[in-house]
């Protein structure tokens, strides 16, 4: 006699139909959020001018100045020691001309060891407000230099001084916003 087979043991495959409700709410969702916030980093980005990849290494045609200009060179050195400003000529010291080796900065640390960044942009509104009165076609450029051991947290902060000041009356006035930065040669 044979045994009737179980209607347990018989699976039927039952079809089931797709449902992308969920994905498609969360693509209407997550499309929109990933747009606003690309717009909100797009805006903290700072547009630097960097120096040359090979410095005084590579084509002797292109180490040519293509025009002469006159040119202001506004530098500033971030050390440990404080800020030295100076120029193509020569950087402004305490009663001397140029950056001698131990020479002091031009301004100096504030008693605290911390960079006193209020002196930086005063002394920098005196220097521009000469370079107006000049045909320099620079007017507007700073180099900024580090040393190699000044934490980037001090040249981002000094980025920030560099760029603009308020004036007497709060208006946001523009310093130097062009930065182009400088390559520390040891």
């Amino acid at each position: 006699m044979a045994y009737k087979p179980s209607l347990r043991r018989t699976r039927k495959i039952e079809e089931m139909k797709l449902d992308i409700k969920p994905v498609m709410n969360l693509m209407v969702v997550l499309i929109p959020l990933l747009l606003a916030g690309s717009v909100w980093t797009k805006l903290a980005i700072k547009q630097l001018n960097l120096p040359p990849k090979t410095a005084g290494g590579g084509n002797a045609e292109m180490d040519k100045p293509m025009e002469l200009e006159k040119r202001v060179g506004l530098n500033v050195i971030i050390s440990k020691k404080g800020f030295y400003i100076g120029s193509a000529s020569g950087f402004l010291q305490m009663g001397a001309e140029s950056k001698e080796e131990g020479a002091p900065p031009t301004i100096p640390l504030n008693e605290d060891g911390s960079l006193n960044y209020e002196e930086l942009r005063k002394k920098l509104i005196e220097v521009k407000e000469k370079v107006l009165e000049t045909d320099f076609s620079d007017k507007s450029a700073i180099i900024l230099t580090a040393e190699a051991d000044i934490p980037y947290k001090y040249v981002i902060k000094t980025m920030d001084h560099v760029t603009f000041y308020f004036d007497d009356q709060n208006d946001v006035q523009e310093l130097f916003p062009q930065i182009i930065i400088g390559q520390v040669v040891i």
